[in-house]
Order: structure tokens, then C-alpha cells, then sequence
């Protein structure tokens, strides 16, 4: 069963999802932008047996609070840390030593959390990877400002809609869509912020820097092809490849992709 509250963070309250039994170390699960822990409910109840899964929403995303300007890749990681400090002590988690999963912003938070202390996680998974080169980052940045906002007609929802369903797994349903649709429109303005925090980060020099033991799973999604690229970066990283699956694969591949997990983080 998954159970949802508020913990205090540096900028308000932080949404989080727990499941599984009081057992250390917690997996921490960590979204891509715009979405929130949502996106994990499935694989959380598939992961809960013998585990703590703590899915939350990053500050400014799903139901947590938001910072007072876009913040950096490394704020969020330390906000992290408060957040797992604070689970552990109200005993909601075992220790504060966990493990970390990422996809797509989240895996640019997982590698950032390992980065600034390294002592404080154990191992990592990362689901795709935004590592692009600093020229690549930097016109992706500056791109942002060309963010389009509501249209009076309704049409931008539309076009998100159409979007979505380019992006992700053909398999997907129209309901999760329609849901995932909601959960992008939940931050309203602040849609971008953490993509400006991606585009930020050096990723590249942090999975240069990643020493810990890493499984990297490499779906068909929009990042395919620069996660393949860098993965060689991990060293000793375990990197697996997931053709055929994008965006929904947590819902669609729920058993596959919870095997792998629990077979990397048993070993």
C-alpha cells in the first residue's frame, strides 16, 4: 500500500509517496520534468516487498511547494537530503542512507546526490540521461524563453496532448495520458524551471566523477540516443538497453523493469 503525506523542506512542504516495510536502505525515486512520484505508483507497489520505495514530488512539481525562482540541479539534491533526514528521523524510513533511481531530471538529481555526498548512497539507477555537451546545453537553455504559456482557446492543450503521445510508448492508454496530461499542467508556469536546471548542470563531468555501483537502463525515449552515448562515462556501470519502451514504461513494464531493479540493488 502506497501512503502519501507532507514533510517540511527548505521551501514549504514536500509531497512524498512511501511504500513497502521500514527496511534500509529506502530506494528514493526521483521524476522527470513536469511530472511527480506519480509516475512510480505502480513499480512501488511491484518493489514493496522486503523495501522502503520513497517517491517525491520535487519541489514545484506534483503537489510540493515551490521554491521562489528556479533553483540548480544541486539545490534539489540537497533538498533531498533534507527530506530523507526527515523521514528517517520520524521513522519513516530505516536510514539515511539510500539508494537512489532517476529518470530523465531525476537521474541529473541522483547523479548530483551521489556527487555531494557520496557517503549518504549507496547505489544508483539511473532511466535516461539528459548529458549533453555545454554547447548543447546552453542553446537548450536559451530556448526556454520561448516557452509557450496557456492560449485562450484551449489549443495548448492540444498540442501537449499531441506531444505526450509522440513521446511516449505506443502502447500507452488514453487514460494514463490523460492523467499524466494533469500532472504537467499542475505546475503551471513553473513547467520550465526544471529543465533550466537540467540545461545547468554539467552531467556529463558528474557521471565522469559517479563511483559508485550504477545500473543505467537506456528505454527508446527521447534520450536514447545521448544516454547510449555517455554511458561509458559510468565507470563499471552496468547498462542495459530497453528497445521498444518509452515514456509509460513504468506502468507498461512494470514486472520487467522491477526485476532488474531488485536484481541490481540484492547483488
Amino acid at each position: 500500500m502506497i501512503t502519501r503525506s507532507y514533510v517540511d523542506g527548505r521551501w514549504g512542504q514536500m509531497h512524498v509517496r512511501i511504500a513497502g516495510s521500514p527496511a534500509s536502505p529506502a530506494l528514493l525515486m526521483l521524476h522527470p520534468t513536469p511530472k511527480s512520484g506519480w509516475i512510480y505508483e505502480r513499480l512501488m507497489q511491484a518493489l514493496g516487498v522486503g523495501r522502503t520505495t520513497v517517491a517525491p514530488d520535487t519541489a514545484g512539481y506534483g503537489a510540493s511547494d515551490p521554491p521562489p525562482a528556479p533553483v540548480s540541479i544541486e539545490d534539489h539534491a540537497e533538498a533531498m537530503f533534507d527530506l530523507v533526514d526527515r523521514l528517517a528521523a520520524g521513522g519513516r524510513i530505516g536510514d539515511t542512507m539510500v539508494d537512489v533511481l532517476g529518470y530523465h531530471t531525476g537521474s541529473s538529481i541522483a547523479v548530483a546526490m551521489a556527487g555531494l555526498r557520496p557517503e549518504r548512497v549507496r547505489r544508483v539507477i539511473l532511466v535516461s540521461t539528459a548529458a549533453y555537451d555545454p554547447a548543447v546545453r546552453a542553446a537548450k537553455r536559451a530556448a526556454l524563453v520561448d516557452w509557450p504559456g496557456p492560449a485562450e482557446d484551449g489549443s495548448h492543450l492540444l498540442k501537449l496532448w499531441n506531444l505526450m503521445r509522440g513521446l511516449c510508448d505506443d502502447r500507452i492508454r488514453a487514460e494514463w495520458l490523460h492523467q499524466s496530461l494533469a500532472e504537467n499542467l499542475r505546475c503551471a508556469g513553473r513547467a520550465p524551471w526544471g529543465y533550466d536546471a537540467v540545461f545547468r548542470h554539467d552531467l556529463q563531468a558528474g557521471l565522469d566523477a559517479l563511483a559508485h555501483e550504477t545500473l543505467i537502463l537506456n528505454p527508446q525515449d527521447d534520450l536514447y540516443e545521448i544516454t547510449r552515448a555517455n554511458a561509458h562515462r559510468v565507470r563499471g556501470g552496468r547498462y542495459v538497453e530497453l528497445p521498444g519502451m518509452a515514456h509509460g514504461l513504468f506502468d507498461l513494464e512494470t514486472d520487467r523493469i522491477a526485476a532488474l531493479v531488485d536484481d541490481f540493488l540484492r547483488r
